[in-house]
This record gives structure tokens, sequence and C-alpha cells, in this order.
């Protein structure tokens, strides 16, 4: 457990060492675990989430003979922002993800991917299976789906919004003093219990290792400083397209990796019918419901027993 009163970030933990990958459009920063030379594995965080949400799991999975990167995907962590004025497409992150293991040298290696990450992962197996050696899903499979009569109300909420931030970005350049990024909070366990409350809540631990890749510090001259979220805000805008259901279907057919979809008895799948449909497609896939919440890969009452879930499913399964 972290030092619940810190005042310092520690954003590589001990025993990772910190990436940086040039791709041709931004660069991605990530995290390391295991001998570069051992099995090939990516590890995807999810939604406003980081590398380190993989900070108890990729150990293990070091020590059981991989590679681990775990990259923070663009707007997240330490990683590059989307330029200005473009938005935040979910499928953009599989060009990301195999741009990032181009740049690694990697033709052929396996994803583990929580919540978004498992979204990402599950589309990228889908659509490049030959490049997927096996492929873990924690607490996620597939993509939130649009109906196809709501498409133009999705792409128009999305829109508004945008439009919305344009006019704020042109008046924070307008401003003398510009405003600072946010909610400044005065130390980094506030920003924790802050972040306990949001989406896919977490215990403070779990909270505490996030912000250790999700918080910078300002000092500002005219105004108050503090601890502010680094995440690119636009993260939070509507997504102005997403497939149908019928679509994440097709994408699960196409998967040819062994599979594991690792469900949380307190997440966000488990009351989900469509995931379960989703997961009758897969042609090789297992799933197991565990203890636990959202991030059950994260917090210390339930990180061990799903990273020997993972590492049974990955060892018992022949490599291709």
């Amino acid at each position: 457990m972290l030092d619940q009163q810190q005042q310092k970030l520690t954003p590589v933990p001990e025993g990772a060492t910190s990436l940086v990958l040039d791709l041709p459009h931004l660069q991605m920063a990530a995290l390391a675990w295991g001998d570069p030379d051992a099995r090939p594995l990516m590890a995807l965080h999810g939604w406003l989430d980081n590398a380190m949400t993989f900070v108890h799991l990729a150990p293990e999975l070091a020590r059981a003979g991989y590679y681990v990167v775990a990259p923070d995907f663009a707007g997240h962590g330490f990683s590059d922002w989307r330029p200005a004025g473009q938005p935040y497409l979910l499928m953009e992150n599989c060009f990301d993800v195999q741009a990032a293991a181009l740049a690694l040298g990697w033709s052929r290696f396996t994803l583990v991917g929580h919540s978004m990450g498992a979204g990402v992962a599950s589309l990228l197996a889908g659509a490049h299976p030959d490049a997927i050696d096996k492929l873990v899903m924690l607490d996620g499979l597939g993509t939130l789906t649009t109906p196809d009569e709501e498409a133009a109300s999705q792409l128009g909420r999305a829109l508004g919004r945008w439009i919305g931030h344009q006019q704020k970005r042109q008046e924070q350049l307008d401003a003398t003093f510009p405003p600072l990024p946010g909610k400044a909070y005065s130390s980094i366990r506030e920003a924790a219990e802050a972040r306990m409350k949001g989406v896919g809540a977490v215990d403070l631990g779990a909270a505490l290792q996030l912000c250790q890749r999700a918080l910078k510090r300002v000092d500002a001259e005219h105004q108050a400083g503090g601890w502010y979220w680094q995440s690119d805000s636009r993260l939070r805008h509507p997504s102005p397209w997403r497939l149908t259901e019928a679509q994440n279907q097709a994408f699960v057919r196409a998967i040819k990796a062994p599979a594991l979809l690792v469900e949380a008895e307190s997440g966000l799948l488990i009351e989900r019918p469509e995931i379960e449909e989703r997961f009758q497609l897969l042609a090789r896939g297992q799933k197991r419901v565990l203890a636990g919440g959202h991030h059950l890969h994260l917090e210390e009452a339930t990180a061990a027993k799903t990273a020997s879930v993972v590492i049974e499913f990955l060892l018992a399964e022949p490599h291709e």
C-alpha cells in the first residue's frame, strides 16, 4: 500500500521500467515488466485509468515468463493527447496498439485488457486475428453500442459537446490569465478519494495507484496551485460513433485466439445479457466469474486471485 499521506508521485513502480514509444503520429508512454526477450504481452487499461492499473498483475505475468508492456492510451497518463479539434474514437486505439507493437518489433503477441482496454483488445483480436496469440479480457468484452436509429442523435450530442469545447478553448486563449485545468486538489490523497467515487469505483489503495500517472502538480503564479488531472478532458466527451450490437458480434466471431473473459461479481458486466451473447460467439472462449468489483485485478483483496486465474489460463493454453 502506498503511503496515504504522500505528496510526491511515483509513476514508475518498483520493478518496472519506463518506456516512450515513438509512433508515427504520437508518443506513447508505457510501463514494462520482465525480460524483453520473453514472450510479448500488451496490457491495456480502462477509460480514464492508466498503466498503473496493472501494478499487481504485471509483475506476476513477468514471473510467469512474459515481457509485459502496459501503455498509457492517448490522452491518458503520460502519453500524448490527440491533436486539437480531433475527437477520441475507440477504434483509433486499435491503430495505436498495433503501432506500439510494431515499434517494439512484435509481429505476434498476447493481449490483456481491462474494461475499455478489453474492448480495444477484442476489436483488434477480431480485426487482426493472426497477430494475437492469446486474449484475456477483464470485466469487458466488446464496446458500448448505439442502435441504428440513434446514430444521428449520438453524433449530434458529440458535436454539441465539441462546439462547446472549442468556444471554451477560444475564451481561454483570449483570457489574460488562462484558467487552470479543472478542479484543484490539495493533496494526492484528496484526488484519490475523489477517484474512489468515479466510474468503476475503487478502494483507496487502487485509487492511489492510479493517481501516480493521473495527476500533475501546478504551481500557479496568479491563482492557487494544486494537483490536477492530467488526462485530456475531451476523453469525457460523448463518442460521435459507436458500433451496433451486430457489429460487435461480428468482431467477436472473428477472434481466433484462445480467449478468457474474467467477470467480476460486483463489476459492470454481470447484469448485461449482451455480454453473455457475445461470449457464446467466441470460438475458443473460457469464462471465470470472480469475487470483486470492476477493478478486481488492482484492488489488493482480489488482485492475487485474479492474477492466478489469468496465469493459469495463459500457461495452460498452448502457444501457436
